[in-house]
């Protein structure tokens, strides 16, 4: 499998993702122009030629914004979503990253659970943040992603996903 970062050829896979992913998927259009901005990191998982998984977010000051991630309903549990957020990551402590911050659906447990695998700690609310449903968002953040504590949780994480996948290979 492939972190790399997205490319204009792979949005239709990125949107078919997204369709089952989430009630109000992006258009091509916002998934063209959020691709061709600066300040900006969209990374996409590629598995046989196929995307399997992305995310990507912006970073406004020194904080990074993750604003999307989704893995494909039939490869879950493979730690696609947490390689994917190791990648962004990275990037954004490159683009001069200090804090990460996002809005996850209070609802939705295993994403919140992996952001607190990646120090993210609860924040706030935002009342009836998504539509169509109304649905609250719980927003989380993680400071100091550039300091050594963070990076050293960071490399662990990266040091067990890659033994994690050197199992599954052989």
């Amino acid at each position: 499998m492939k972190f790399i970062p997205l490319e204009r050829s792979h949005i239709s896979g990125i949107m078919e993702i997204d369709r089952l992913a989430f009630p109000e998927p992006w258009s091509k259009k916002l998934w063209i122009k959020e691709s061709a901005q600066s300040l900006r990191s969209y990374y996409v998982a590629i598995d046989n030629c196929d995307v399997v998984g992305y995310g990507g977010g912006l970073i406004a000051a020194t904080d990074f914004h993750i604003t999307t991630i989704a893995v494909r309903q039939t490869d879950l549990n493979r730690g696609i979503a947490s390689r994917i957020l190791t990648e962004l990551l990275e990037a954004a402590i490159g683009m001069g990253a200090t804090d990460l911050t996002l809005e996850v659906r209070v609802g939705n447990l295993p994403a919140q659970a992996l952001y607190r695998k990646f120090g993210m700690v609860p924040a706030g609310i935002r009342r009836a943040y998504y539509q169509p449903d109304n649905e609250d968002a719980l927003i989380m953040w993680a400071n100091d992603i550039d300091q050594s504590p963070y990076l050293e949780q960071l490399s662990s994480i990266k040091k067990t996903l890659a033994c994690r996948e050197s199992v599954s290979h052989d």
